[in-house]
């Protein structure tokens, strides 16, 4: 018998572990209140039944929703990148985040300057 090489796939999730960690991330990001519901609403286009489906983690998006919840809500980016293998490109976010926070407070500053 020939030994088995090559490489080996991470472990995935199945779709019901998928679909409650992406309602984790939500709920973690959200909280569980309709106000909740409301933003993934907006987010997606989805209806309220859907959009409870996934905080609750009943079921999980897909396609295009999951880019417009990951586009939203940082927890479910870093759960995909995360799930990719990808945990490096969350320094990127951090960095833009950061030069976010940044140009405010120089907005903040300027401002408070011209009052001067």
């Amino acid at each position: 018998m020939v030994p088995k090489t090559g490489n080996t796939l991470p472990k995935m999730p199945s779709e019901l572990e998928f679909a409650e960690a992406i309602g984790a991330a939500l709920r973690k990001e959200l909280g569980s209140s309709r106000r909740a519901t409301k933003s993934i609403m907006t987010w997606t286009g989805v209806t309220d039944r859907t959009a409870r489906a996934w905080l609750h983690g009943l079921h999980s998006p897909g396609g295009l929703h999951l880019v417009a919840l990951s586009a939203n809500s940082r927890h479910v980016m870093e759960l995909l990148l995360s799930l990719a293998g990808q945990r490096q490109c969350l320094v990127s976010l951090d960095l833009v985040a950061a030069e976010q926070e940044l140009e405010l407070a120089l907005d903040h500053v300027r401002h408070a300057r011209a009052g001067l």
